[in-house]
């Protein structure tokens, strides 16, 4: 099921699959005047991230961002996925699916919290025991929300965290859980008279 994301542009870049030439360099060069940090050095490292993060593997239709945090910390990567929950959608087969993703995504989880960000949002958050830096495969946190009304179907949003250590994603793991808001299936945004 492929995927659209809106994030604040002052915390996220969106990596494209496909972007034009040139567009880690002028995304560098953007991402480090927001942040006041205009040195040559930190933008060609960024330039190199973002490069790297797009040619990394992206083995299903899924949204891959990098988080920013202020002042150029807190940086890690995020892949959002929307996967159909095979469940009877009451609240303990949601709740038994949702765990069950972390377990399957997050080898050693901390135990998982109960997230509640919004009236017609539920899930779990976790993150790894491991203080390594995350990758695709193991990633450092994983989030897991169910929203109300998407499509016809139950639907869970699968956010995984990595390119960083635990650590650096716990503390920014609230901007994480904010993207459920900003999250839709490409089937249900409204269309344009042009689409």
């Amino acid at each position: 099921m492929q995927i659209a994301v809106t994030p604040d542009p002052g915390s996220w870049v969106v990596i494209p699959e496909f972007p034009p030439p040139g567009w880690a360099r002028m995304e560098a060069q953007t991402r480090s005047l927001l942040l006041d940090m205009t040195g040559p050095q930190w933008r060609a490292a960024f330039a190199n991230l973002l490069e790297e993060l797009r040619r990394t593997e992206r083995g299903t239709a899924l949204a891959r961002l990098l988080h920013v945090g202020e002042g150029g910390h807190q940086i890690f990567a995020v892949d959002l996925s929307l996967v159909i929950a095979q469940d009877d959608g009451s609240k303990e087969g949601r709740r038994a699916t949702q765990r069950a993703l972390i377990a399957e995504l997050l080898p050693r989880p901390h135990e998982p919290q109960r997230l509640r960000p919004a009236p017609r949002m539920a899930g779990f958050q976790a993150v790894s025991e491991d203080t390594e830096a995350g990758t695709t495969n193991r990633p450092s946190a994983v989030v897991v929300l169910r929203m109300a009304g998407l499509p016809t179907v139950p639907v869970d949003l699968v956010m995984k965290a990595w390119k960083a250590t635990p650590e650096i994603v716990a503390s920014a793991l609230d901007d994480m859980v904010a993207l459920g808001h900003v999250v839709a299936p490409v089937e249900a945004l409204p269309r344009t008279p042009e689409s």
